[in-house]
């Protein structure tokens, strides 16, 4: 990593990122209101975790349901350049990391975690690591994010249970096609321009979904409906930082970055289901 030389995984088909977007770009998904309980809580969770792709249009149907969904566990593989007791520490590592084009995300989970980017496979993350070790002798170790698979049983309008559903795989998709973004424009496959447009695209299918989130589920909203919320939300403001201005490494930089921002929060969400499972 030293200067503006990076080192990414071993070369894969281009254009594998094209498949997330598509997708979620050819899928519809439905929308509106909600049906609560005395409780507060009109989606029923009790926990018992394939996405599909749903139909997308202003009107849902209301008929009411209970449904078993099942959401898809997935292994994230990050290489740790440092985990500290103390945040300063682990930002003033993140600051030095980020300016040659690694992530510099300080992840929180007990210890404060220092992450140069992360992969969907551990052979990818070892290549990488290996590659930083013997060019750059720069010493990392393998962080595992676990989004585990969870059952869940729901209750509700069937257009609720949809969106719910969709919006997990859609946030997914966030992590999947930012982290294929990112690998692309390191091995100069696409330009600053091309990972905009496709960082864009996928913005616009969050923004729909975070839309139906909004109109089907009134308030209060089931945490898992706000957690969601939250990630679209988040995407949306990272948005506002990306700009064709940006270099090839400012722009990988900032990808890795939100790549493990959006697997934060979609943890935390899991995290929450899987409390509310053991309760």
């Amino acid at each position: 990593m030293e200067g503006n030389r990076r080192v990414y995984p071993a070369n894969r088909p281009a254009g594998k990122w094209l498949s997330y977007l598509m997708l979620f770009l050819s899928a519809v998904i439905v929308l509106s209101g909600l049906v609560w309980r005395g409780d507060g809580d009109g989606v029923t969770i009790a926990l018992s975790p394939t996405q599909t792709p749903v139909p997308t249009a202003e009107v849902f149907d209301e008929t009411l349901e209970e449904r078993e969904i099942t959401l898809p566990g997935s292994t994230w593989y990050a290489l740790q350049l440092g985990a500290f007791e103390n945040e300063n520490a682990a930002q003033e590592l993140a600051q030095q990391y980020a300016m040659r084009g690694a992530a510099g995300y300080v992840w929180y989970d007990g210890r404060y975690r220092t992450l140069a980017a992360v992969y969907p496979t551990r052979d990818d993350a070892q290549y990488v690591r290996t590659q930083l070790a013997q060019e750059h002798t720069v010493d990392s170790y393998l962080f595992q994010i676990d989004l585990p698979a969870i059952r869940v049983r729901m209750s509700g309008m069937r257009g609720q249970l949809d969106i719910w559903e969709a919006a997990f795989a859609q946030a997914n998709a966030l992590a999947s096609g930012l982290q294929s973004l990112s690998v692309s424009i390191d091995r100069q496959e696409l330009s600053v321009e091309e990972a905009l447009a496709g960082v864009q695209a996928l913005g616009q299918e969050a923004d729909t979904v975070s839309l139906r989130l909004k109109q089907r589920f009134a308030e209060p909203r089931h945490a898992s409906v706000e957690g969601l919320m939250a990630c679209f939300s988040d995407y949306a403001a990272f948005l506002d930082t990306v700009s064709r201005n940006d270099s090839a490494v400012e722009m990988s930089t900032r990808l890795k970055r939100q790549t493990l921002r959006t697997l934060e929060l979609i943890q935390a969400v899991y995290d929450g289901l899987s409390t509310t499972e053991e309760g």
